[in-house]
């Protein structure tokens, strides 16, 4: 059974500096790097790494900067199969990550919200048993499009809710919805985040993951009176801006390997504690053989 994720893959220009600039305020960085990113490619090639069969449909321009995403994709495996050129350039994001670790993200995504996944033969591939990977870079209405398709070919759905746009709206009518805290709480209008999964299972979502950066993560499966506490990893933070794309890919893949939402959520946890360590977004998360490692560790 094949994850298909759908959505953006991007070039990432990163900033490291020892604090973020101020409103109106010039900052110079300790280094600057580009390398290959996006939500929808992060958490592809988390997938692939998790062990699952993963396909990644996306669009991308017809510039220079498309031939250099498209090697960079075959270099990890993921190939360019479904990939469709648009006359649009290619979607870029600017990372500032400071001393902490902490990060702050700005993206242009042209391509991502011009993609329309059906227009290029999604649903003919797709089989019953697969799984289907959004995030919040396609237009609200190629999302909602999406999750009903993939209900018609009985495929599981897990939509990550990031980034939020278009006034916080996202259609919640998922099998599985992925929210950070904040995004949790400006969906719902909940501050706690078991207050706000609830809210999100009532608004469609048949369960609901909030990660909780250091402090873990919470699941919360429709009909369960309270949710399963994930514990974090102690680790020191290099980079939390690929984080959120390692849980998600590897909560996709062991998914639909087989596992339980509440052991995929303790896996895809592990995996994410590593991807803070290292810099960068694309590949930040376990190695194959890392990944091993993690699923015959005893603590998870």
């Amino acid at each position: 059974m094949a994850v298909h994720v759908v959505g953006n893959v991007a070039l990432d220009t990163t900033f490291r500096l020892a604090r973020f600039p101020e409103p109106g305020e010039t900052v110079n960085a300790a280094s600057a790097s580009v390398a290959l990113g996006g939500k929808g490619a992060n958490q592809a090639l988390a997938a692939l790494r998790a062990g699952a069969q993963t396909w990644l449909w996306a669009a991308l321009g017809q510039d220079s900067e498309a031939e250099a995403i498209r090697r960079g994709l075959a270099r990890e495996g993921l190939g360019d199969r479904f990939l469709t050129a648009l006359p649009l350039p290619s979607d870029r994001s600017s990372i500032l990550i400071d001393a902490s670790g902490e990060n702050q993200i700005v993206s242009a995504v042209a391509c991502a919200r011009a993609y329309d996944p059906l227009s290029v033969g999604w649903a003919n591939i797709a089989q019953a048993g697969d799984s289907l990977v959004l995030q919040g870079n396609l237009g609200m209405d190629v999302t909602r499009v999406m999750l009903d398709a993939a209900r018609s070919a009985s495929c599981r759905t897990v939509l990550n809710a990031s980034p939020l746009a278009d006034g916080c709206s996202m259609p919640l009518g998922a099998d599985v919805v992925i929210v950070n805290r904040g995004e949790a709480a400006m969906l719902t209008g909940e501050r706690d985040p078991t207050e706000a999964a609830r809210a999100l299972i009532a608004h469609g979502a048949g369960s609901a993951v909030v990660t909780l950066g250091g402090a873990g993560a919470l699941v919360l499966s429709g009909g369960d009176s309270s949710p399963m506490r994930i514990p974090a990893r102690s680790v020191r933070a290099v980079d939390t801006s690929g984080a959120g794309d390692v849980f998600c890919g590897t909560l996709a893949a062991r998914l639909s390997l087989g596992d339980a939402l509440g052991r995929a959520a303790q896996i895809s946890g592990a995996a994410a504690a590593l991807a803070v360590t290292r810099a960068g977004t694309f590949g930040c998360g376990p190695s194959a053989a890392e990944f091993q490692a993690i699923l015959e560790s005893e603590s998870v």
